[in-house]
């Protein structure tokens, strides 16, 4: 049987890190990202319960997904829209200078 010993938990999981990683808010970004590799790690363990992949195939994804603190992830992501707004100050700055 493929999956569904955890009734298909990480879709739900998947569902919900897309939305959150859909936000403005960075915060809500970082847990976005952070829910996706839990999801991941979710997926692999359901596999692993209902014998569609091996014991232990399921550690890599966990791993992955304790790695990461949550400062460091906040971090990324209010880098990531700082970047963003810096680029369309650019912009706009550049185009200011053209039409001036």
């Amino acid at each position: 049987m493929s999956g569904g010993s955890w009734d298909y938990l990480y879709r739900k999981m998947e569902d919900a890190a897309s939305s959150l990683t859909d936000s403005s808010d960075p915060a809500r970004r970082a847990f976005g990202k952070h829910l996706k590799l839990c999801a991941k790690a979710m997926h692999d363990i359901e596999w692993v319960d209902s014998c569609d992949m091996s014991k232990g195939d399921e550690m890599p994804a966990i791993e992955a997904a304790l790695s990461k603190s949550a400062k460091a992830l906040i971090l990324t992501e209010v880098i990531a829209q700082a970047d963003t707004s810096l680029k369309a100050l650019q912009s706009a700055l550049d185009q200011s200078r053209t039409t001036t």
